[in-house]
């Protein structure tokens, strides 16, 4: 069954189809994709929402661990603000504070970002890192984003259909991806045919032009050209295949020119 299953950290089960441990007591921090900033409380009430459940801390302790969590944050003295007087990234900084501010064992991240544009989002991938790092919390994050995957993570996990389809370090799914889901997926891989018929499988930046012409170089004629600002996609058609190639150069190359590739 599809449904069922048990979650535990080391030793203690924290939800099964017999045991169900109430949020408080489970050490979990959790981040969603929506923020949840509770919109009846002002920010250092959020904050100190999951602290005062716990019923362990005094009120020093709570506003002690409040004020340090929204340091870490960069949202110092927004205390008594409101999550509707706040712009998306602070609310989601808010909202990371208070998964912080109980010292949580693991932190999961939900699509942290996704509801941000492209500017906050590299802003807060990188916050996220930092603090990732300066606090050494076991972290998951669930994310759509390559990006995202392959510049925060230590461990890979590729889900396609619900089961785990390849692990393993960012590095070793990228640059040798074990299936050609992997490789579409991280990579942008490409499966194409040749002619004759025979399945290949690209990753599109392991095309470099090359100068020589022999037998390890393909010869494309470039069909499209996208400027992406310190570089080029290109799409080039080839003889040897049945549909056109995918690369990526810093050089300005002609529609319709010829080139030759060597793939690394």
């Amino acid at each position: 069954d599809s449904n069922s299953g048990e979650i535990k950290t080391h030793l203690t089960v924290l939800s099964s189809p017999k045991t169900f441990l109430k949020p408080e007591k489970r050490n979990f921090g959790m981040v969603f994709q929506s923020y949840a900033v509770w919109p009846h409380m002002n920010i250092f009430e959020n904050v100190a929402f999951p602290l005062k459940m716990a019923k362990k801390f005094s009120k020093n302790e709570i506003i002690s661990k409040v004020e340090d969590a929204l340091n870490m944050v960069h949202l110092k003295g927004l205390n008594h603000r409101y999550g509707h007087e706040l712009s998306g990234g602070q609310q989601q900084r808010v909202a990371l504070a208070r998964a912080l501010a109980m010292s949580p064992e693991i932190l999961l991240l939900d699509e942290p970002l996704s509801n941000l544009d492209v500017l906050l989002r590299e802003e807060l991938r990188a916050e996220i890192q930092k603090l990732q790092r300066k606090l050494k919390m076991t972290t998951i994050l669930v994310t759509h984003d390559q990006r995202e995957a392959l510049s925060l993570s230590h461990r890979i996990i590729v889900m396609n259909k619900g089961k785990i389809e390849a692990q393993g370090t960012p590095q070793e799914l990228y640059t040798r991806p074990p299936t050609p889901f992997v490789a579409e997926f991280l990579a942008s891989g490409q499966s194409i045919k040749t002619k004759s018929g025979e399945m290949r499988q690209f990753i599109p930046r392991k095309w470099n032009l090359s100068v020589d012409q022999d037998g390890n170089t393909e010869a494309l004629t470039v069909l499209s050209q996208l400027y992406l600002g310190n570089e080029y996609e290109y799409w080039g058609e080839s003889e040897k295949y049945s549909l056109p190639i995918k690369f990526f150069s810093d050089q300005n190359l002609e529609i319709g020119q010829k080139v030759h590739l060597k793939y690394l």
